[in-house]
């Protein structure tokens, strides 16, 4: 099964660096290697029993917003009114741990992946909301339909986490969808980080016996492991800073409120790695420099000030310390998963998980000490 895995993720990899932070997409259509991969049955023994942690998608006032609670009881009895789903659901179950061990290698991204179920006849399965991350949405049972919205211009609330505790995403803002697809067994979408999305089961057709939706969510995480442009630019621009003998304020210190989409996603966007360099034959990395400038002007809103211009090779050196890091990521991703498939540590789950997460966040905190933050 890696194999068919593996082989998925390249027949749809180029369709992808098309798409890529760009728009929703529909990867595949009836995919063998998708249907029936994971089932109601596969995930239920392992919830019900506490095998696999899982939670559930409570809604708020009006069905505009969700929060996540505690399963209420069984999953039979949560799915006729609710989603349920397990996050890193692929440090729990082999054949995901598989799935994401084959987006790492092919890929070339940090992934986890989270499985989602939900009865049928569900008007509502989640309010529109955005993640911080771009996703692949893999079908694997039943049927549910995805309407995806361009991102509005950023206000208070992190544009990333809007949707969920308490904030809804009002029809006004929203305004027209760019896609509104069923997905069924076999399919696949892809939906950038910060496109806005709502899920439904209620479905033109659907007969009493419609199975429970199952899907597989990739998530191909950039910006919570710093691969992103903006720090590419923060490191680049202390390495200048410090050069020319200059003080480093944070630059967290800037807002991002009132931000169109467009200006926001310049820096807050996965580097151009992985799947989309090879796609692209290195041209991506080669032309960087001059990529990031423009990006860090669309983000500033104008011309950069001479004091934060940068040199090639202050971009040349932030990347390189950011390639390191990346490979040290991507090492620890594949061994996760192996463990998974191999029991390399003989821990119990829950305890493997968190040994893992214990890993990267060091990992990070190694990233932190290459640029002086700590």
């Amino acid at each position: 099964m890696a194999v068919e895995w593996q082989q998925f993720f390249r027949q749809v990899r180029g369709k992808l660096a098309g798409a890529w932070g760009r728009h929703p997409l529909v990867l595949a259509k009836g995919e063998a290697a998708l249907r029936g991969r994971l089932t109601l049955a596969d995930v239920a023994p392992l919830v019900d029993s506490g095998l696999l942690p899982a939670g559930c998608a409570a809604l708020g006032a009006g069905a505009r917003d969700w929060r996540s609670v505690p399963l209420s009881g069984p999953l039979a009895e949560v799915l006729p009114s609710a989603t349920a789903y397990a996050n890193n659901a692929g440090l729990y179950l082999s054949t995901l741990a598989e799935v994401c061990l084959a987006a790492v290698q092919v890929l070339g991204w940090p992934t986890t992946c989270n499985a989602y179920l939900s009865g049928s006849g569900l008007a509502v399965s989640v309010p529109p909301h955005t993640d911080r991350q771009d996703v692949l949405v893999l079908q694997t049972s039943g049927r549910k339909r995805w309407t995806v919205f361009a991102p509005p211009a950023v206000g208070p609330v992190d544009p990333l986490r809007r949707g969920k505790d308490g904030d809804a995403m009002l029809e006004a803002e929203l305004g027209e969808h760019l896609m509104d697809v069923t997905l069924s067994a076999g399919d696949a979408l892809y939906v950038p980080l910060g496109f806005p999305h709502s899920t439904s089961t209620l479905l033109g057709g659907a007969g009493a016996d419609e199975e429970p939706s199952v899907h597989i969510t990739l998530n191909l995480d950039s910006l919570i492991w710093g691969l992103s442009y903006r720090m590419l630019w923060i490191v680049a621009l202390r390495r200048a800073r410090l050069r020319r003998g200059m003080s480093d304020p944070p630059e967290e210190g800037r807002g991002t409120e009132g931000m169109t989409w467009q200006r926001y996603a310049a820096l807050q966007a996965p580097l151009p790695l992985g799947f989309v360099e090879e796609e692209a034959a290195g041209a991506c990395v080669q032309g960087l420099a001059g990529d990031l400038s423009r990006r860090v002007a669309d983000w500033t809103g104008g011309e950069v000030p001479q004091s934060e211009e940068l040199g090639e090779g202050d971009v040349e050196a932030a990347l390189a310390m950011l390639l390191e890091h990346r490979g040290t990521l991507l090492e620890l991703h594949r061994h996760m998963y192996l463990d998974v498939l191999l029991d390399l540590s003989k821990a119990p789950p829950l305890e493997r998980e968190m040994g893992h997460w214990q890993l990267l966040q060091e990992q990070m905190g190694v990233l932190r000490r290459s640029m002086g933050w700590e």
